[in-house]
């Protein structure tokens, strides 16, 4: 003997006399359920992908300006300011790395690594020769700080 669950046999009537459609199955849920749940992750991957495509961006962009630093930096606060400038491609970089290894894009993490190397080449080219373990032509080392001329007066 079979027994009929009249509440839900009531409300399948009920949904009918309104003119609704018959209550989903578990099936069907379950499958909406999977393609809400596809749909969500779709968005976080582009909004992921479009975020580490910025963070290369902006480091990307840092790279191709310190090429073209307006101040001289031989010495003083603009070769600090340099070097500060060049150590943020590193700080950038890392950060570049770190957000693609969490999203797993491989490609975009090759790119931040390379920015990280770029960014400590071009710290190395400036901190290696003012302390006297390198020679690099074309960079010359003065020092840190200028030398202040004192002339004899007489």
């Amino acid at each position: 003997m079979t027994v009929i669950d009249w509440n839900s046999e009531l409300r399948r009537i009920e949904r009918e006399f309104d003119g609704l459609p018959p209550e989903p199955t578990n099936a069907a849920r379950r499958a909406r359920r999977i393609d809400e749940l596809r749909a969500r992750d779709a968005a976080e991957r582009r909004n992921a992908l479009v975020g580490a495509g910025a963070r290369l961006l902006l480091v990307v962009a840092l790279v191709a300006a310190i090429f073209w630093w307006p101040y001289a930096s031989r010495c003083g606060f603009p070769l600090v300011a340099l070097v500060a400038a060049q150590a943020m491609i590193v700080i950038g970089g890392l950060w570049a790395t770190a957000y693609t290894w969490r999203h797993h894009f491989a490609v975009a993490h090759a790119i931040a690594l390379t920015l990280v190397v770029t960014g400590l080449t071009l710290v190395a080219i400036q901190v290696l020769p003012r302390t006297g373990r390198v020679r690099i032509d074309g960079v010359h080392a003065t020092g840190w700080s200028c030398a202040v001329e004192t002339g004899a007066r007489g």
